[in-house]
């Protein structure tokens, strides 16, 4: 392992550091809703300047979305909320779609430039194209 892969680590180690002190305290989303989730289908995937996500988001309203974007991290959460045809007392055959809550944290594979995120909800898919962050760590050696 060279210095570069092992400053990547470090900052990484960091980061899930903050992301799990964000999940104690709920720093980064107060939620109103219960404490149960499930995670939408997401695939991530490169292309030579950018970070592509998207996800599967059928039926979630952009008012019931939240999306927090740091340099090697993006949290996506809100609510799914169920047809109105499906309501208390109805008898259920089958129950595959996820209602309720959802929370998906997605580690990026390289550092972004968080300030030109390109976000669109369309047709029940999210899609978040982020710019890698081309700017190299220097390694010093110290004499």
């Amino acid at each position: 392992m060279n210095n570069k892969d092992s400053f990547k680590d470090i900052i990484r180690y960091f980061d899930d550091v903050s992301a799990l002190i964000d999940d104690i305290f709920e720093t980064a989303f107060p939620s109103p809703f219960a404490d149960t989730f499930f995670e939408p289908l997401t695939d991530l995937f490169e292309t030579e300047d950018k970070i592509i996500l998207i996800m599967e988001l059928a039926g979630v309203k952009k008012e019931e979305l939240s999306i927090a974007v740091g340099p090697t991290m993006v949290l996506i959460q809100g609510i799914k909320r169920p047809p109105e045809l499906m309501h208390q007392g109805a008898s259920f055959h089958n129950l595959e779609i996820p209602h309720g809550k959802f929370r998906k944290r997605i580690y990026l594979p390289y550092r972004v430039k968080v300030k030109t995120v390109l976000v669109s909800l369309k047709d029940g898919i999210l899609t978040m194209e982020f710019y890698k962050d081309k700017k190299q760590v220097k390694m010093i050696k110290v004499e």
